[in-house]
């Protein structure tokens, strides 16, 4: 059974998901904590087996994609497939690039659906135990996150947000002025 991930480990991975390759210092920076925490918190995600690989991705590898629908997968050479989905119903929904559909033999291909693009998201829903940085409440959804002077803030909702902009816009014209 997996431990329940604290709030800064649940942030870091929401700072992971927006940009897998951001050093410990920014990541300290942003979320208000020291390098050296904010270290041993991603060491124990990763440790955890939580975070499967840290990646990029071009936006070439993007778009023109091939979503395949099949029993099995014995035919498909496994450098071909980007993704595989295993279905409830033991088949499988792989995701291939447009011109390697052709590269495929005997197979028996139940479906195919063709995707111009592919988005990813910073959608988190498994978030438990982050509170708003705003008013503390514990945040049950999707955390809001706005990042202010290079602070990333993780809000519960529109009015808490609406108000963190408002102290920041405050925090700015001060800064300003001096």
């Amino acid at each position: 059974m997996r431990r329940n991930l604290s709030e800064l480990e649940q942030k870091i991975i929401l700072l992971l998901k927006r940009n897998s390759r951001m050093s410990i210092v920014d990541m300290a920076s942003e979320l208000g904590t020291s390098r050296i925490t904010a270290k041993k918190a991603l060491d124990s995600i990763i440790s955890s087996g939580r975070i499967k690989k840290f990646t990029i991705s071009l936006a070439d590898e993007e778009k023109d994609m091939v979503l395949l629908y099949t029993d099995s997968l014995e035919n498909i050479p496994g450098n071909l497939i980007l993704e595989r989905f295993s279905l409830i119903d033991g088949s499988y929904m792989v995701i291939l690039y447009y011109e390697d559909l052709i590269k495929i033999k005997k197979t028996n291909i139940k479906r195919v659906e063709i995707a111009t693009s592919r988005e990813s998201y910073e959608n988190m829903k498994r978030v438990e135990n982050i509170r708003c940085d705003y008013c503390g409440k514990e945040i049950k959804n999707n955390p809001i996150s706005v990042e202010i002077r290079g602070k990333t803030y993780y809000l519960c909702c529109p009015n808490c947000e609406r108000d963190i902009k408002k102290r920041g816009e405050m925090i700015l014209e001060e800064d300003s002025r001096h």
